[in-house]
């Protein structure tokens, strides 16, 4: 006669869980927070981004310096908050990683336009083959 591992055990019986009750689940977070429109980055980018490398240069000191210069405004709120007015809108920025941030993404926008490395208009310098 065989043996078989049914005949060594019980049969194990199945957890009922209709009547436990269950733990809550955690909210999920969505990827990607969602942030008024005054304050969103991205959003404001779509409608105000630089079309020429002299407006890009402009969008730039304005960031860098805190004043205004040529189609952009811009108003100091408190130390590190200032309001960012374009063409179609204003950008309320609340820190000084909001206006990294910013800044970074109108790299990538000069990258994508190709306006990264030499100024328009200027030739590249070239190092002699010596």
């Amino acid at each position: 006669m065989n043996a078989t591992l049914a005949d060594y055990f019980n049969e194990i019986p199945k957890l009922e869980t209709q009547g436990e009750p269950q733990a809550p689940r955690p909210k999920t977070l969505s990827k990607h927070k969602t942030l008024r429109p005054e304050t969103d980055i991205r959003l404001w980018l779509m409608t105000n981004a630089p079309l020429t490398f002299q407006e890009l240069v402009d969008i730039r000191y304005c960031l860098y310096h805190g004043c205004s210069r040529a189609g952009y405004t811009v108003k100091r709120l408190d130390d590190d908050k200032l309001m960012l007015t374009g063409r179609h809108g204003s950008l309320q920025i609340i820190s000084n990683k909001a206006r990294r941030f910013l800044l970074w993404q109108l790299r990538i926008l000069a990258r994508e336009k190709r306006w990264r490395g030499a100024l328009p208009g200027r030739k590249a310098f070239v190092p002699p083959l010596s």
